[in-house]
């Protein structure tokens, strides 16, 4: 896939989860990210961001949950860090600012572990049950450029 093309194919991968931008489910959103990741893109890194934490960036305060795959290319003889984002928003609760804040990276390194491995493992954190109890706000799947 090139990378003009991945953010097309992971709403579509979104839509065939029944996921729609606006209104992410959270744990059916991760396996669609999931299996978005798993589609090989021509860059020179790939990598995955999984986040989550309370913050106030543009608005109301809020707990966000967010999955990014960020690729760097080159464009025009410049690197060029590209991401794709899915976001799910939540009225701070207690129980979410609780969570603190985490953030893991992947970008498939030698000494890390392999993806699916990675993907299971986040899958299967604590956090998801306190997530999973609550009602997202919003929800929004976009690209941007970060540098």
């Amino acid at each position: 896939m090139r990378v003009e093309d991945a953010l097309e194919r992971l709403l579509g991968v979104l839509q065939e989860a029944g996921q729609e931008p606006q209104r992410l489910e959270p744990c059916s959103a991760w396996r669609a990210f999931g299996s978005f990741m798993q589609h090989p893109v021509q860059a020179e890194e790939d990598a995955l961001l999984y986040e989550y934490g309370t913050y106030s960036f543009s608005g109301p305060r809020r707990f966000i949950l967010a999955f990014c795959r960020q690729f760097d290319i080159d464009q025009d003889g410049a690197p060029v860090l590209i991401q794709l984002r899915c976001e799910i928003e939540y009225e701070p609760t207690l129980a979410l600012e609780a969570l603190g804040t985490y953030n893991r990276w992947w970008s498939g390194a030698d000494d890390e572990p392999p993806l699916v491995a990675l993907l299971d493992e986040i899958g299967r954190r604590p956090e998801w049950d306190v997530i999973n109890a609550h009602r997202p706000v919003t929800s929004s799947v976009y690209q941007e450029r970060a540098c």
